[in-house]
């Protein structure tokens, strides 16, 4: 090469060095992304505490009351350790290798799931205790809607992938209802072991190491796919964190139940429990329903009561009226005996229902308080009447008590307040026969 090619090629090199920029040191690069995984772990670490904080609050009673029986009740003290469990594995999934997962990056999704599951779990627990009164909470309802409120908040705060990601925890919960293994009747020491054992398996399962490993493109979209997620998250933990007040509310109605129900659900007032003596000023005396009030069942099946005074009769009839209250105890061995209603029976005898509502009697109790009509008579009948689980030999069974009166049609109005404080009080008396537990 000459003289003049050597000049050239020096120039054009001399050119290509100052277009060059100088590049980013190694330890700059190097902050700059330990800056930004700080970043983004500090945000999915404030997400994973408002969710387990928002589920742990909204829940806070039904969780509480699974430890209640610990040591002693070793069935319901397994159950405690249900949540426990679960939480080690989202803490395993959380610390082990990325698995493969579904392909969805969209917010949109993410609420519609999130707010659907959010919004059952919240309107269950806050409606469902209304109509289904104590049974709600005897058959311990309350831990079916726990993982499902638990995935409804993952979904909104975490996104649909990580609700995916979290699915085995998540089901798990559901192991901490009681129900099934008190109806199978399995003793209490092997449904421990198995919740144990289920438990270590899926423990060791999560966190054994896994051959499969994730592509750059996987793990750059699922980082993608967090910063995303960015954009909602105040309006997610705000909508999470007013479902779990809510939420709350609603589930401390289980520590109104209970002087009536045990921790795990099963009742504990006896069956054909005997009224109180006296009750607000009225002595209690065996008698049989007077020809005005409607019949309830076969003789067999109850016990009628009459609470009343030296003036319980209504002017020309003979029945109880002023101040006179029968009481009727059903409790038939077989639960289809009262499948049908006060409401149903009473239409079937003639009696026209007038008015009909619900009110609470305390202890987790709705009642049904309903007026109707007597065929021939200027007098209706006055019934509060309501069903709850009782123990008796051959287990767990449904009691059904039926408060009546008689009274003039022009004094309805008063008489349902006097007859809804009679009822309370009657309540309150047989809760007070409970031995403490």
């Amino acid at each position: 090469m000459n003289e003049a090619g050597l000049i050239s090629a020096g120039v054009a090199a001399a050119e290509v060095q100052a277009s060059v920029q100088p590049s980013r040191p190694p330890e700059g690069v190097a902050r700059v992304r330990a800056q930004g995984h700080v970043g983004v772990g500090l945000f999915w670490g404030a997400r994973v505490s408002v969710t387990l904080g928002a589920t742990g609050i909204a829940f806070l009673a039904s969780l509480v009351s699974l430890s209640a029986g610990f040591p002693g009740h070793l069935a319901l003290g397994a159950l405690g350790l249900v949540p426990l469990i679960s939480l080690l594995l989202a803490l395993g999934i959380a610390i082990g290798r990325q698995r493969p997962e579904p392909d969805i990056h969209d917010r949109y999704l993410d609420y519609i799931l999130g707010l659907a599951l959010l919004g059952a779990a919240t309107a269950a627990m806050w409606f469902l205790p209304g109509s289904m009164s104590i049974f709600f909470w005897s058959w311990r309802l309350d831990l079916v809607w726990l993982p499902i409120f638990a995935a409804g908040a993952v979904a909104l705060v975490c996104g649909s992938r990580a609700l995916w990601r979290y699915r085995v925890p998540i089901i798990f919960l559901f192991l901490a209802w009681p129900l099934p293994s008190l109806v199978a009747r399995i003793p209490g020491g092997l449904y421990a072991a198995a919740i144990a054992g289920l438990g270590l398996v899926l423990l060791t399962a999560v966190l054994l190491p896994r051959r499969q490993r994730i592509t750059a493109h996987r793990a750059a979209s699922a980082t993608a796919s967090s910063r995303r997620g960015v954009g909602g998250g105040l309006i997610a933990a705000g909508l999470v964190c007013g479902a779990a007040i809510l939420t709350t509310v609603a589930d401390r109605q289980l520590e109104t139940a209970a002087p009536l129900l045990e921790a795990d659900g099963q009742p504990k007032l006896a069956a054909a429990s005997r009224l109180a003596t006296s009750i607000d000023g009225l002595s209690r005396t065996a008698t049989s329903n007077p020809p005005t009030l409607p019949s309830w069942g076969p003789p067999a099946n109850h016990v009628t009561y009459r609470y009343g005074s030296s003036q319980a009769t209504l002017p020309g009839t003979g029945d109880p009226g002023e101040v006179g209250i029968v009481v009727d105890v059903l409790a038939p061995p077989d639960a289809r005996d009262l499948a049908l209603s006060p409401a149903r029976l009473a239409t079937l005898q003639g009696y026209g229902l007038d008015a009909a509502r619900m009110d609470d009697l305390g202890a987790g109790l709705a009642a049904h308080i309903e007026r109707y009509l007597v065929p021939g008579h200027q007098s209706a009948v006055l019934v509060i009447w309501w069903d709850w689980p009782v123990r008796s030999q051959a287990g767990t069974q449904r009691e059904r008590i039926i408060v009546q009166q008689l009274v003039p049609l022009d004094r309805q109005a008063s008489r349902s307040d006097n007859l809804l404080r009679f009822t309370r009080r009657l309540v309150a008396s047989m809760i007070a026969e409970v031995p403490a537990s």
